[in-house]
C-alpha cells in the first residue's frame, strides 16, 4: 500500500569507530537497517554525521520504487567510488577519463555532498528529497 512505519530505534554505541563491536554487529544482524554516524563527518561540521556507506536499509526495495531505488543505488555507488578514491585524487595520482564512474563520482561529488547536509532546523519533506536526489544526480 505504499506506506510503512518505524517500531523503535535502538542506539549502539561502540568503542571508538570499531565496526566489529560484538554487540553492535549483532545488532546490525538482527535490525531492517542501521544508521552509522561518523566522528570524521561530525568534527568536518557534516551534518547530520551519517555515514551513508556504512548505513543500511533492509526494506528499502519494499519502500521504494523500482526506479527510486536505482537512483539511490547509483547515488550511493558513484559517492563510494568518490570516497574510496579521495586519496588517490587529493595526491593528484589520479588521471581524469581513466575511470569514466571515478570521473562522474568527482563531478557530482559537491553536489552530492550537499544534498547529504543539512540544517539544524531545515525540514526535508519526502518530495522536495527525492526531488533533490533527481537533480544531484542528473
Amino acid at each position: 500500500n505504499g506506506s510503512g512505519s518505524i517500531t523503535a530505534f535502538f542506539t549502539v554505541l561502540m568503542e571508538g569507530d570499531d565496526q566489529q563491536d560484538p554487540i553492535a554487529d549483532a545488532a546490525r544482524a538482527i535490525l531492517d537497517g542501521h544508521i552509522v554516524l561518523s566522528r570524521d563527518l561530525a568534527d568536518a561540521g557534516h551534518y547530520p554525521a551519517i555515514d551513508i556507506e556504512a548505513s543500511i536499509s533492509r526494506v528499502q526495495p519494499d519502500l521504494l520504487s523500482e526506479e527510486a531505488l536505482e537512483r539511490t543505488r547509483r547515488f550511493k555507488y558513484l559517492y563510494s567510488r568518490y570516497m574510496r578514491s579521495r586519496d588517490l585524487l587529493a595526491v593528484g595520482a589520479y588521471v581524469p577519463g581513466a575511470d569514466l564512474v571515478l570521473d562522474e563520482g568527482v563531478r557530482l561529488y559537491p553536489r552530492m555532498q550537499g544534498y547529504l547536509m543539512q540544517g539544524m532546523r531545515e525540514r526535508a519533506p519526502m518530495d522536495s528529497a527525492r526531488s533533490g536526489l533527481d537533480e544531484v544526480i542528473s
